[in-house]
């Protein structure tokens, strides 16, 4: 009864407000495709078929953006009712959010950058989405980045595929293969997660003329990964097994599904975790420790109080009635949003780009009410 009078009062007093503008020189444009990796079967569907995902990006070109600007939602005839099931709220609260928009253009041919900038790979969390974290793509591709993110298929919460199917969160739901019975509950598939990533890496390196890699200004031999939730466990077991990962930036990382040999032997590249201070479930921090502990590249760690897990998202920007019902928990989201940019631009500047560490220590260091550690051997 709760929810249905929050339905009747929720356009009133909580209207969606559009994403914050990014801060760079550079203005952001975006597209979108599909692509099919031919190395893998996709365990998700019955038949035997290959895996797809929906790849996204975003990146600097020169002057301002053709048309408007982009919608946040896509498809929302489809993501909608989707975002309903996920959250447990009536699809009528969410009848404005299509309107939401971003600061993200279409590009013209001669838009073109000869600068080739670094490249940024995100992976999201268990029903999580693409573009959950657009603000901080946008702020990162308008002070020069490449960022790509890809709809985890049947661990995102919808994926919509060009041919008009769709792939629903299906985590722990996979089919049999080689004979052996998979888990009934199969929540980490942190493999799956790291293949996707992978493989985006391998069609960015190989720059095969698809039509969403064409004239993208981006630099093939220098990639960092980003990564929220369960992405941030797959991110750090990427930079674990490949080295063309050169830096790792979590927001508000899993830790439990990281491989026990990975937190055992930790990892040699760069790594940030900017998170809520305390989990619910103390163990996940206590294997963050061990992971630092074993790793050998520098380590920065920043605890925000007063937050929780989708605070490191872009749903706290939208409206505040995420705070009202529980799913937020800042109560300054302006303030958390800045330093999520300030720290992330920070950070990819110094390894990616080779800007002075000095920078990123005195950004972290001078954050207010904050927890920040850093570790360099």
């Amino acid at each position: 009864m709760a929810l249905q009078n929050c339905s009747m009062i929720f356009p009133v007093v909580a209207h969606f407000a559009d994403l914050p503008e990014p801060t760079g020189p550079y203005t952001v444009a975006t597209r979108t495709s599909c692509w099919t990796d031919s190395a893998h079967d996709e365990t998700f569907t019955e038949t035997i078929d290959f895996r797809r995902i929906v790849v996204q990006v975003w990146y600097p070109i020169d002057g301002p953006g053709q048309g408007p600007q982009k919608y946040y939602i896509d498809n929302p005839e489809l993501r909608l009712p989707a975002l309903s099931k996920q959250l447990r709220l009536p699809v009528t609260l969410f009848r404005h959010f299509d309107k939401v928009k971003t600061n993200s253009y279409t590009s013209k041919p001669d838009q073109a950058l000869r600068t080739k900038f670094p490249v940024i790979l995100f992976s999201h969390g268990l029903s999580g989405m693409r573009f959950q974290n657009t603000a901080l793509m946008e702020e990162l591709a308008s002070q020069g980045y490449v960022v790509f993110a890809a709809d985890h298929s049947y661990a995102a919460n919808v994926t919509i595929f060009e041919d008009g199917e769709t792939a629903q969160y299906r985590a722990g739901k996979r089919r049999i293969t080689k004979g052996s019975q998979l888990e009934d509950i199969d929540l980490s598939q942190i493999a799956i997660l790291v293949n996707d990533l992978r493989f985006m890496a391998d069609m960015i390196c190989i720059n095969k003329p698809d039509p969403l890699l064409v004239d993208l200004p981006y630099d093939s031999q220098i990639i960092g990964l980003m990564g929220h939730s369960l992405g941030g466990a797959a991110i750090l077991n990427a930079l674990a097994v490949d080295n063309r990962f050169q830096a790792a930036m979590v927001l508000d990382g899993w830790y439990i599904p990281i491989p026990d040999d990975v937190i055992a032997q930790g990892v040699h590249q760069p790594v940030f975790h900017l998170g809520q201070k305390e989990w619910t479930d103390r163990f996940n921090y206590q294997l963050m420790d061990q992971f630092f502990l074993h790793s050998q590249g520098p380590i920065y760690k920043l605890l925000i109080p007063q937050t929780q897990h989708t605070d490191f998202t872009d749903m706290p920007l939208f409206t505040p009635f995420s705070l009202y019902i529980g799913y937020t928990e800042s109560r300054d989201p302006e303030w958390l949003d800045n330093l999520l940019r300030r720290n992330t631009v920070a950070f990819f500047d110094t390894y990616l780009k080779g800007s002075d560490p000095l920078t990123l220590r005195n950004t972290i260091l001078s954050e207010p009410q904050t927890n920040g550690y850093i570790f360099i051997p």
